[in-house]
């Protein structure tokens, strides 16, 4: 496996310096001036101020019916018998945004939940690299960072019958949550392990046709749901982040069997936890390759082939960059990846 690179070196390549406008929109919004200079050099003025406008705004919750215990129109009659009122989301069978919910029950609290007819969901984006990874397929999945279990869960119901799930992670009390929601929705094809991911090729002789790697990131595309993350990764503790991030890369290519296919996953809109982590990748290791999506679900962005003085293979706009702004969505990004034989 590669060695990771220097601290110092990746917060050289992510360093900045923000503007005088920057400093005020910053200072307007609450973040921390490199994150709203990083954005105007991406998005410009007008877009970034919509930008910051959309993470002010809350998002309704997305349930994803489990259809293997009750039929999704079934459901959604039940729960708007209940005073939920549901849209359906085009692009995802049986998923449905709560647009209005009743004082009482709570959308995760109903007699339905309970039973493990439907699984909640923050918001619909999650849903993208599930559909894309399984489309098509027959076999068994490594989820390398599992917990809590949305995906997970979402895969174990996609491929149910054709495969299975094993779903990896390394933070106890959300391997429990993950746990919990696989006995509640009744699913006998996820196996639970419990490990730091990046240890996982040394650990397990098996290679996989498909891994899903959901990275843990700074969360800067859910500051709708945590503000707090305007504020609580500096430059220091993204460098920190970053190098996880590429480890973790690293060893999910080693867990693919060849011809095998990974969806690098974040919910971070920040180029450096993206584009530069698979560039940098890329680079190093000089066998990876971007995969175009299988299927087109709507009308996402594209990741960036330049930031700043970086410039990226022209292929990264294959990659596939959810803005909250243009997609009503949380920030989120999924990159297909194969090692090249």
């Amino acid at each position: 496996m590669k060695k990771p690179p220097r601290l110092e070196e990746i917060r050289r390549d992510i360093r900045v310096s923000p503007s005088i406008y920057s400093r005020r929109l910053a200072e307007k919004y609450g973040y921390l001036p490199y994150m709203v200079e990083r954005y105007i050099s991406i998005l410009g003025v007008d877009e970034t101020v919509k930008l910051l406008e959309a993470f002010e705004k809350p998002l309704k919750p997305v349930v994803r019916c489990n259809d293997l215990l009750i039929d999704c129109r079934e459901l959604a009659d039940r729960l708007e018998a209940l005073g939920f009122k549901l849209r359906e989301i085009s692009w995802s069978s049986g998923s449905y945004r709560v647009v209005e919910a009743p004082r009482s029950p709570s959308i995760g609290a109903t007699h339905e939940y309970l039973k493990g007819y439907y699984y909640v969901h923050r918001d619909a984006a999650s849903l993208i690299p599930g559909i894309l990874l399984t489309h098509g397929y027959s076999g068994d999945i490594l989820d390398a960072c599992a917990a809590p279990g949305g995906k997970a869960t979402h895969m174990a119901q996609l491929i149910h019958g054709r495969g299975r799930v094993i779903a990896n992670d390394l933070v106890l009390y959300r391997l429990k949550a993950l746990i919990g929601h696989v006995m509640r929705m009744k699913l006998d094809n996820v196996i639970v392990l419990w490990s730091d991911a990046r240890k996982l090729p040394d650990l397990i002789d098996e290679r996989y046709d498909r891994v899903l790697l959901d990275v843990p990131c700074s969360g800067e595309g859910t500051i709708m749901f945590d503000p707090g993350r305007k504020t609580r990764t500096t430059i220091r503790d993204l460098a920190v982040i970053v190098r996880r991030e590429i480890e973790l890369l690293n060893a999910g290519l080693e867990m693919l069997s060849e011809d095998g296919i990974l969806a690098y996953v974040t919910c971070s809109i920040a180029p450096e936890e993206n584009e530069y982590v698979v560039h940098r990748v890329m680079m190093d290791r000089g066998d990876v390759e971007i995969v175009e999506p299988p299927l087109k679900l709507f009308n996402w962005s594209s990741w960036l082939t330049t930031y700043r003085r970086h410039v990226f293979p022209e292929e990264f706009k294959k990659c596939i960059r959810i803005w909250p702004h243009r997609h009503g969505m949380i920030g989120f990004t999924t990159c297909l990846l194969r090692q090249r034989g």
